[in-house]
């Protein structure tokens, strides 16, 4: 099973992506900062990580540098995500730090699905509902 780190740091309104996550066959570890998500990254490096730019400490940016340092893309895909940054600056500045893909919220959840399977190099095909994450 697929694991993927799930950094916000208002987790338990996102409760909803973890949930759909989930029931698509993932493992999701949910962390509340991007401390939380390097330290759980000496235990094992997770197949994905879903940061929020904004993020108790260090903002998702500078997380995402400092994994990068460290993996390659291929290694440890992340996807950035933002509700706040919506401009085409903050999704440029997502692609230089590392991050694959650069998602806008509040976004549908099989849109999100599909970006992660995407990323992850798998199946695309029958990701649904068509429900806001």
């Amino acid at each position: 099973m697929r694991e993927i780190f799930l950094v916000h740091d208002e987790l338990e309104t996102h409760w909803i992506r973890q949930h759909f996550l989930e029931s698509s066959g993932y493992r999701v570890v949910a962390l509340k900062s991007g401390q939380d998500c390097l330290d759980a990254m000496n235990d094992h490096k997770p197949d994905l990580i879903l940061m929020d730019i904004l993020i108790d400490g260090r903002n998702g940016f500078e997380i995402c540098r400092q994994i990068r340092r460290e993996f390659l893309a291929e290694e440890l895909p992340i996807i950035l995500c933002s509700e706040i940054y919506r401009s085409r600056l903050f999704q440029d500045e997502a692609i230089n730090a590392g991050a694959q893909r650069y998602v806008l919220k509040p976004c549908r959840l099989d849109e999100l699905a599909h970006t992660v399977h995407e990323v992850l190099g798998l199946d695309t095909a029958g990701v649904e509902p068509d429900a806001a994450a």
